[in-house]
């Protein structure tokens, strides 16, 4: 599906910056923060497939995920001349992960916001609490309508009934981040019960040398309550990272 996607780039340098937006969300999700917060790189935004304006007519199952991941995969092999720097939030954050852990030679650094890594029972009552979609409050659902059209409440109302599936209590993808060797910046709220603290916990754990930026908020978008500490942690993993990727290189 990857060359259908509706991919969006802001012209910079090398290495270039991939922004992957959060479960119902979209590449507006990023419009606050491109193209100043790529620091002069490229930066590529995309609507994963399904969301946005991407195509319709995939199913959302469980393999969400991988889907996602192939999708990601086709796409820097078409469009990135070199390793990336991958920035994702919550489920964008989660096809990150797993695209680094798969794919090293793609990768320069991972930053990945509210991701979650297990299912948790936490983030499944939240989701229960809030209802379908055409119950939640009114600016998420203008927010919704902006980024998908018309068809806003069956592409919420998927998302939301896979996440509250039975499927998802044992889904994991924690055993496959020991396998990521590329530097990882983890942002998380203190108080988010959408993706619970401990996800931020259970990287650091299993990927040494994570760094982990605290932001006091209940949000699930701590990004947007620090965008000046956000940003600023950005530009030193990415700064690292490249000289890093130089000293090999050299």
């Amino acid at each position: 599906m990857s060359e259908s996607l509706h991919v969006e780039e802001h012209a910079g340098r090398e290495p270039a910056t991939v922004w992957l937006h959060h479960g119902v969300g979209s590449t507006r999700a990023w419009d606050p923060f491109l193209p100043a917060l790529a620091g002069g790189r490229r930066a590529v935004v995309y609507d994963r497939g399904g969301f946005g304006r991407s195509p319709r007519g995939r199913g959302f199952t469980t393999r969400l995920f991988e889907e996602d991941v192939d999708d990601l995969r086709s796409l820097l092999t078409s469009r990135a001349s070199g390793r990336v720097h991958l920035v994702g939030h919550s489920d964008g954050g989660t096809v990150a992960l797993l695209l680094a852990a798969r794919e090293p030679d793609l990768v320069a650094s991972v930053a990945v916001i509210s991701v979650h890594v297990r299912g948790d029972p936490v983030t499944v009552a939240t989701l229960r609490r809030m209802g379908p979609p055409a119950q939640w409050p009114e600016p998420m659902r203008r927010s919704l309508a902006r980024a998908h059209g018309e068809d806003w409440t069956d592409v919420a109302g998927r998302w939301h009934a896979l996440w509250v599936s039975p499927e998802w209590a044992s889904w994991s993808i924690v055993e496959e981040l020991a396998a990521v060797r590329r530097p990882v910046l983890a942002v998380h709220g203190t108080r988010d019960d959408l993706a619970p603290p401990f996800h931020a916990d259970l990287v650091r754990a299993a990927i040494p040398g994570t760094r982990v930026l605290w932001v006091d908020t209940a949000t699930h978008e701590p990004h947007r309550a620090d965008p000046q500490g956000f940003g600023a942690a950005l530009e030193t993993l990415w700064d690292e990272a490249e000289s890093a990727m130089g000293q090999r290189d050299g």
